[in-house]
């Protein structure tokens, strides 16, 4: 399941909290509802992109999610925050689309074989650390979606540290999980086939 699409999805009670930032009257709230989707259309396809409709819905969607969680987003400044949350969408879709066309561009093959390769590879510099960091790096990085904070919340409060100290620790752990596959990677790339 895609993180992004769960994470902000839609809801009547977002939706509800969205129309309610633009304008008490419901009447006048959607009539800026649609202005403003029209308005972000306008901008996405200005900037090049042709899914201008899709992503000023993402957009919106994003907005209202946003809201509904708390944001503290003044009416006055609403339509800032908004253009502010369209350039973040368009980046993500340019970044997408850049690693679809990168991907698409290696041949498939090698690729898998690769890929098989580095995940075999994690698998082995894994099983090299102690149970407890292991534990901890595949836990850390088990969160999904929006409940990501409160998961890595509780897990530093089970181990008895601070969520700082819980990323520090996951940073380290990480940084030796990465030698270990990128020294195994390169001697794997110098060794002839």
């Amino acid at each position: 399941m895609d993180r992004t699409i769960s994470r902000w999805t839609l809801t009547r009670d977002s939706l509800e909290r969205l129309l309610t930032a633009l304008d008490p009257d419901r009447e006048r709230a959607s009539a800026q509802y649609e202005q403003l989707r029209r308005r972000l259309d306008a901008l996405f396809r200005f900037w090049g992109c042709a899914t201008g409709e899709e992503l000023a819905d993402q957009t919106l969607d994003r907005v209202a999610v946003k809201l509904m969680e708390g944001a503290p987003v003044p009416r006055a400044s609403l339509e800032a925050y908004v253009r502010g949350v369209a350039r973040m969408i368009f980046h993500d879709a340019v970044r997408a689309q850049k690693q679809a066309q990168s991907i698409a561009s290696l041949p498939s093959t090698d690729v898998d074989v690769e890929v098989e390769y580095a995940l075999g590879t994690l698998d082995d510099c894994l099983a090299l650390l102690a149970v407890d960091d292991r534990t901890l790096i595949l836990e850390y990085y088990d969160a999904q979606g929006g409940r990501t904070i409160d998961l890595r919340r509780s897990l530093a409060s089970a181990i008895g540290i601070s969520p700082t100290a819980l990323r520090i620790r996951a940073h380290r752990i990480r940084q030796r999980l990465e030698a270990c596959v990128g020294g195994r990677m390169k001697r794997s790339a110098s060794i002839p086939h």
